[in-house]
């Protein structure tokens, strides 16, 4: 019972870190870029905005209060090249494309992982809890998706003078420690788990070893297997 309720706590923290992962995909507050202009705006991984001051000025001008920062806000694609002030265009395209797809290879593994632990609580009979590959399957999902995080996060390690990383990048690395401490719990459970199963090693020695010494050519040395 202990065992499964690691394993509970394992998936509800992974489960965090889905949530947390998708927030930080869809609000567009990865980056504050300022532009040669002098404005300034929110960049998401697949929508950009401008900031609260430019989307307040627009409001005024505009007159329509609420609608102006929708229509405004422009969603991304791959291969997006919206740099800000002294960035490199080819720089910040593969910056953004790399998270994208870390992204989306973490959502998939973190869903999966759900789906397996679902599936092994139904108790079908190609798939239980009481199967070698269960946990091992949930953990390798788990690892998975926080290490393609940590490589999509590696990728913003240098940026432009000009911009700054907003709460989304904040909230995915959250997601990125979550995803690994989910890991880092099965792993440690399943590697205790065998300890605790192994029985002790015997070893059996034959009352012939007790005499006087004289070559012998039968094995009297034998370990029992575990």
């Amino acid at each position: 019972m202990a065992v499964q309720r690691l394993v509970a706590v394992a998936v509800a923290v992974a489960l965090l870190s889905l949530v947390l992962n998708n927030i930080a995909a869809f609000t567009p507050s990865w980056v504050l870029q300022a532009l040669e202009d002098g404005r300034k705006r929110t960049v998401g991984l697949w929508r950009m905005c401008p900031s609260g001051g430019e989307r307040n000025r627009y409001d005024l001008q505009s007159g329509k209060k609420g609608q102006g920062a929708q229509r405004q806000c422009e969603s991304l694609q791959w291969g997006s090249e919206k740099a800000g002030y002294q960035e490199s265009r080819s720089t910040v395209k593969l910056q953004f494309d790399m998270m994208r797809a870390c992204n989306l290879i973490a959502t998939v593994a973190l869903t999966i992982g759900q789906l397996i632990f679902l599936l092994g609580l139904m108790g079908l009979p190609f798939i239980t809890q009481e199967s070698q590959w269960w946990e091992e399957a949930i953990a390798a999902l788990f690892q998975l998706a926080s290490f393609v995080l940590m490589i999509g996060l590696v990728t913003f390690y240098k940026i432009g003078p000009y911009t700054h990383f907003s709460y989304s990048c904040y909230l995915d690395i959250a997601a990125c420690l979550l995803a690994t401490l989910a890991a880092a719990m099965l792993i440690w459970n399943i590697l205790h788990r065998r300890d605790d199963c192994l029985p002790p090693r015997v070893i059996i020695i034959s009352p012939s070893l007790a005499s006087p010494f004289h070559p012998r050519l039968d094995n009297d040395y034998v370990e029992s297997p575990c």
